[in-house]
């Protein structure tokens, strides 16, 4: 395995561990997930977030955005990062901008958490709480499979 190798796969995991503390409503681990990256290691964690979010988005066929969940959610940011990411994901739920959009303007661990965030509500809001963890497992497990 390459040095680079090494590296998507801490992001793949990365990424996959901030969802699904999302979506376990854990904040301690939200707030820990990125700690000490780099500006490279991070734009590998947003990329892998990206793909995920746009699979999913193109599974679902395009999901509400319930403001109810995404105020919940937005709110387990940490603090520093929590206004930013509600405000842009308002913006995508009330259709005032594309996600793409709405991100131009945020730093690199706001895009991050808002993107997480996107993903986590698009899995609660297609397969429930007791099964939108499984989902995100069952995708990764898929992922390790594959190698």
């Amino acid at each position: 395995m390459t040095t680079d190798d090494r590296w998507l796969v801490d992001a793949m995991w990365r990424a996959t561990d901030l969802t699904r503390a999302y979506l376990a409503q854990n904040r301690s681990l939200i707030a820990t997930c990125l700690t000490g990256l780099d500006a490279g290691r991070l734009e590998r964690v947003l990329a892998w977030l990206v793909l995920d979010h746009d699979e999913l988005f193109d599974t679902l066929g395009g999901p509400s955005m319930a403001v109810r969940q995404i105020n919940g959610l937005a709110a387990l940011a940490p603090l520093e990062h929590e206004f930013a990411t509600t405000t842009a994901i308002r913006r995508v739920a009330a259709k005032e901008s594309t996600l793409t959009q709405a991100l131009e303007d945020l730093a690199p661990l706001d895009r991050i958490h808002t993107i997480a965030i996107c993903t986590a509500v698009m899995l609660l809001e297609a397969y429930g709480s007791a099964h939108a963890l499984k989902q995100l497992d069952d995708d990764a497990a898929h992922y390790e499979h594959l190698g």
